[in-house]
């Protein structure tokens, strides 16, 4: 049976080697392509360090024949990936990002002579914030338009615990400081302490999850907006590069690829325009 919390107390476990570090850095780039490079050994060992200790292992050997040891294994395996990716994120985490999807889909609504389908993907949606900040805007702008327009978001992640939570959509009350006013009537409150997004927009989400090492594979799925911020810096330069190229062909023609803007240097597609709009990263698909 899958290994749960444990409730014994606390339990010593050796700094990593260098082989052990090495052991473990490489199964990262292998199965996720992350780079954990020296400096943040620290980060590394203390992350399997936590989960080590929940569920009672106390040498990294046997841990890692855990975690190689079939479905018990793969389980034990989303929960260690979701230590070492799942970091503290937001609603409307940079809102000139969020602003120039805005732009795009008035454009587009503009453009469109009968009705509009508009379909946007969440590359790295961690537990959720993202996604449903970019279905709370598309909802708000299809409100103000006698345009029927249609959109859709996916919304993706390599740990499963965090595309869990996200599906969930359950958060505590103090992440609303970030979601502005016009925008909490897509909130419902739960208690004093909890809210959760409106079932309209729920219905709007599709959540899986997805490895980024796995973008080149071919796939039918076109999108308008393709959101991509706060993953690629965990990943080295020719690595980055590759996802972008296999992301741009998920795109629709004109579609938009918005990405963070210290993530990428010098990343250029023969396909591909960039966006002049101050404080954002972005190309366009011609």
């Amino acid at each position: 049976m899958y290994k749960m919390y444990s409730n014994k107390p606390f339990l010593h476990i050796s700094p990593l080697t260098e082989v052990e570090y090495q052991r473990w850095s490489g199964l990262l780039a292998e199965r996720l392509g992350i780079i954990v490079p020296k400096e943040r050994k620290m980060f590394l060992q203390s992350k399997i360090w936590s989960r080590m200790r929940e569920i009672g292992y106390t040498a990294y050997d046997k841990y890692w024949d855990y975690i190689n040891s079939g479905i018990e294994g793969n389980l034990e395996w989303s929960q260690l990936v979701d230590r070492l990716t799942v970091h503290e994120t937001s609603f409307f985490r940079h809102m000139p990002s969020f602003d120039l999807v805005k732009e795009d889909l008035l454009r587009k609504i503009h453009l469109s002579k009968e009705s509009l389908r508009y379909k946007m993907w969440s590359v790295s949606c961690a537990t959720g914030e993202e996604p449903y900040s970019l279905a709370m805007m598309a909802a708000k702008v299809c409100q103000s338009t006698a345009m029927k327009t249609y959109f859709g978001i996916t919304a993706t992640d390599v740990s499963s615990p965090a595309v869990a939570l996200a599906k969930n959509a359950i958060y505590s009350a103090d992440k609303k400081k970030n979601i502005d006013q016009e925008y909490h009537e897509y909130l419902v409150t739960l208690n004093e302490e909890m809210f959760t997004i409106d079932e309209k927009l729920k219905k709007r989400m599709a959540f899986g999850v997805f490895n980024l090492l796995d973008v080149n594979r071919p796939s039918n799925i076109k999108y308008d907006v393709i959101y991509c911020q706060n993953v690629l810096m965990y990943f080295e330069k020719k690595v980055r590069e590759q996802i972008l190229d296999g992301l741009v062909s998920y795109l629709n023609r004109d579609g938009l690829l918005v990405l963070g803007q210290t993530e990428i240097n010098a990343w250029s597609h023969p396909k591909m325009t960039r966006v002049n709009k101050n404080r954002t990263l972005a190309f366009r698909l011609k």
